[in-house]
């Protein structure tokens, strides 16, 4: 297995500061936040390799805006302005993956937080939208991770099922699928049967107990989901995504505490290391 942290649940910490400490638990791997515009390519690599670190994955970053639409990023958005807003956002950030050298991009159709449906074809919005990225994802060697989320928080693509069925209606070598262990205790009835399920299409797993905090937290079977990682041959990375309890906005980054942050990342890789052990 590979571990690494998906550096957008720290908020606005430095850079360097998240790198230490991934660097001190001994992660494989960062998964850096999409936003380009924010880093300088060079200054990471240089980081990174310093500290051996690769990046493995682009956590794509998907707001949602109800009463604003074009501030959202929304590849099934029935206004076609929207779409081809997100459509350009996921080729930008696709090529700075490229240029990281990451091998997946995280991608939710629809956007985070959007629980109503607006049009009747929204799905075949978002599948088309997609469509027009796959040789992107091929051209760049990042390929497209289609996340599926709970239904408290988006409409479109809650399940194991519904990720396949829309990875197989895009068609491309390009798209792929990915699975959370939180939306998945919620979503799912057998988390480790679904990562049996989706098989060889599953190239990515996002990490958090069923209270979304740290491994060991809640009551996820995360003895059985590594088993079934390793019953399908699973070779892409385990990404942490524990979140502090701060409020109930789960996007609210701005009260964080670096020694709950460090014991967070402690506990998980602690944790899943010692169940891939003894599977």
């Amino acid at each position: 297995m590979k571990y690494s942290v998906s550096n957008w649940i720290y908020g606005s910490e430095a850079i360097e500061k998240t790198v230490e400490r991934l660097a001190k638990f001994g992660y494989d791997g960062i998964e850096i936040k999409g936003e380009p515009s924010e880093y300088d390519v060079g200054a990471l690599t240089e980081l990174f390799s310093s500290y051996n670190l690769e990046v493995g994955s682009v956590c794509g970053m998907w707001p949602w805006d109800p009463a604003e639409h074009m501030n959202s990023r929304d590849l099934a958005n029935p206004n076609e302005m929207v779409r081809v807003k997100a459509i350009e956002y996921a080729k930008t950030a696709l090529e700075f993956g490229n240029q990281l050298g990451a091998k997946a991009f995280i991608c939710v159709v629809g956007g985070c937080g959007k629980t109503t449906q607006l049009h009747e074809k929204e799905w075949q919005f978002g599948v088309d939208s997609v469509k027009k990225l796959g040789k992107t994802a091929i051209d760049t060697g990042v390929t497209i991770a289609i996340e599926p989320i709970n239904r408290y928080e988006l409409f479109l693509i809650n399940n194991v099922y519904d990720g396949l069925k829309f990875v197989k209606d895009v068609n491309s070598e390009g798209i792929k699928l990915m699975l959370d262990t939180f939306h998945m205790n919620i979503e799912e009835a057998d988390p480790p049967a679904s990562i049996r399920i989706a098989g060889k299409q599953l190239i990515h797993l996002h990490v958090g107990d069923s209270n979304r905090q740290s491994v060991g937290r809640g009551h996820t079977d995360f003895k059985g989901i590594i088993h079934s990682l390793k019953e399908i041959g699973f070779k892409g990375y385990m990404a942490m995504e524990p979140l502090p309890p701060t409020s109930a906005n789960v996007y609210d980054l701005s009260q964080l505490d670096t020694a709950v942050l460090d014991l967070y990342a402690e506990e998980c890789i602690t944790q899943l290391k010692y169940f891939e052990k003894v599977v």
